[in-house]
């Protein structure tokens, strides 16, 4: 039972954290999306509303890792392909209000914070998964790289790009830009 609190809690954080940044997301906005008991945030995330947000950015970089690994094997085109389709998802169920809870947390945290650290972490693991990926797709090593790393660049600015624009048109124009590097 605690740790369906705690769970649902990270759910939440998720979201708001995607759609509204850190700052602009509160413990009481979390406790009223998630439905959880007041005192349970205290109790699963002692340190503040930093631990949550570390916990909803290691949530989001999980899910995105599980996400792209279904895809090992793939080709190049069903690589990049993939990992557009998850952030698309995202874009055309929030209507275009909703971005990634782990940009949404870089933009709200300080240079020195330690949750930047965790931030770091996670777009590299992303990036190294990509970059895997297209190299056993049969890239050489550093095209692989570079492909990943603006991949990743690429589909967190458009997800900026989409709620400016309230639109999945951004992320569509990115996406096939990059199939061309391929």
């Amino acid at each position: 039972m605690e740790n369906d609190s705690r769970t649902k809690m990270v759910r939440s954080a998720v979201a708001l954290i995607a759609a509204r940044g850190v700052n602009a997301t509160s413990f009481s906005d979390v406790l009223a999306d998630s439905g959880a008991p007041r005192g349970s945030i205290y109790h699963h995330f002692p340190e503040g509303k930093a631990q949550l947000a570390e916990a909803a950015v290691q949530a989001t970089g999980a899910f995105v890792l599980a996400r792209q690994r279904a895809l090992d094997g793939a080709s190049a085109v069903e690589v990049i392909n993939g990992f557009v389709e998850l952030w698309r998802r995202v874009v055309i169920a929030s209507n275009g209000a909703s971005g990634c809870a782990v940009a949404g947390t870089a933009i709200d945290t300080m240079p020195g914070d330690q949750l930047i650290g965790v931030v770091r972490e996670t777009f590299r693991a992303w990036v190294a998964l990509l970059s895997e990926q297209l190299e056993t797709a049969g890239l050489p090593p550093a095209r692989a790289a570079a492909i990943a790393l603006t991949t990743v660049a690429g589909m967190e600015g458009a997800l900026i790009l989409c709620r400016a624009e309230g639109s999945v048109a951004p992320l569509d124009g990115v996406a096939a830009e990059l199939l061309r590097l391929l």
